[in-house]
């Protein structure tokens, strides 16, 4: 169904978001509504904001109805009823939910259902052992099911050679349409571990911006991470703030807690820690020049992902206050008042 980009406006950050018609049932009237599907994993449902889970449980009890009898009422407020006939649906609740999941994965930058369906069929086809199958199987079934024709983005063969590899030969599926499967992805995808080498290259945005997207726990940092992978808040660089000592700047962060109104005064004064005590990371930070740092913000909460990330519509306050961290230190080097 038509989609149409929204927002809305909380403690003055824009939240991204999707605005779609669905029928809200009211007594015995359906009412036609445009549903707000937003970045945070907010749903404004009939001026009634709503959870995900929330949301799931509304479909569950009928309230966000996809299928209608033959008879059943409807109506745009202050606008026009009907009664439908020869109904013909194809949504159910579970493949509502599952596309507004993906709304809300795109939103974020995050890889939705199909993605995630795709990258699975290629590690299988990598190794193609019955556990990794398994993995196939799940990450098929949820994707929307009436999105899955689409999903191999090959209108003369649907979903059929995805289908056959995840549900495996046996049932429904023949050795035959197994081999058959087999060979179209042969010919067609060609080396599945050079499509996920292609995948986990991180693209060079086209501006020349810095990239900051790596993320890994403390402990995790390896040392042939890359050099400006030292920028992220999670890298192990101790910070300390007054008496306490924190294993990296967004451990500080989450002791803090700030307002939301004090949040960028509270993590520019973080970085300038992290920079004042660390002078290799200071001069790694210097390094980028007057280029733009671009901050892919998956260690903060859903929430807070479009305020701190690049992603989508978001507001990038990290990279941001990144690159006034590093204009201070230049002043500072040059003598000048900052």
């Amino acid at each position: 169904m038509s989609k149409q980009p929204t927002f809305r406006i909380v403690d003055g950050e824009r939240i991204p978001g999707l605005s779609r018609p669905v029928f809200v049932r009211n007594g015995d009237h359906h009412y036609l509504e445009q549903l707000g599907i937003y970045a945070d994993g907010v749903i404004d449902c009939w001026e009634e904001l709503l959870t995900l889970e929330e949301f799931a449980a509304d479909l569950r009890r009928g309230r966000i109805v996809t299928r209608f009898e033959e008879g059943a009422r409807a109506a745009v407020h202050a606008t026009v009823e009907w009664e439908f006939s020869k109904v013909n649906g194809h949504l159910t609740p579970e493949s509502l939910y599952a596309e507004i999941r993906d709304d809300i994965d795109d939103l974020n930058g995050r890889p939705d259902s199909t993605a995630r369906a795709l990258r699975a069929l290629q590690e299988f086809r990598a190794d193609p052992t019955e556990k990794r199958r398994a993995v196939l199987r799940a990450a098929y079934e949820e994707i929307p099911e009436h999105e899955r024709h689409a999903a191999l983005a090959d209108h003369s063969v649907g979903d059929i050679p995805l289908y056959d590899l995840a549900m495996g030969p046996g049932g429904n599926v023949t050795a035959e349409d197994y081999q058959e499967a087999l060979d179209y992805f042969d010919e067609e995808w060609g080396d599945p571990l050079e499509w996920l080498a292609r995948q986990d290259q991180e693209p060079e945005p086209a501006d020349g911006s810095v990239l900051l997207h790596e993320w890994h726990a403390p402990e995790d940092w390896s040392e042939d991470a890359s050099p400006s992978a030292a920028l992220r808040n999670e890298y192990p660089a101790p910070v300390r703030i007054v008496d306490v000592t924190y294993r990296n700047v967004h451990e500080a962060w989450l002791a803090v807690d700030p307002a939301p109104e004090a949040r960028t005064a509270v993590m520019a004064a973080l970085l300038r820690a992290k920079y004042d005590q660390h002078p290799e990371l200071a001069d790694l930070l210097m390094a980028t020049g007057s280029t733009r740092i671009l901050y892919r913000a998956n260690s903060f909460t859903l929430s807070e992902v479009t305020f701190w990330g690049y992603e989508g519509a978001g507001r990038n306050w990290m990279g941001r206050l990144l690159e006034a961290t590093r204009a201070e230190l230049h002043a500072r080097r040059l003598g000048l008042p900052h």
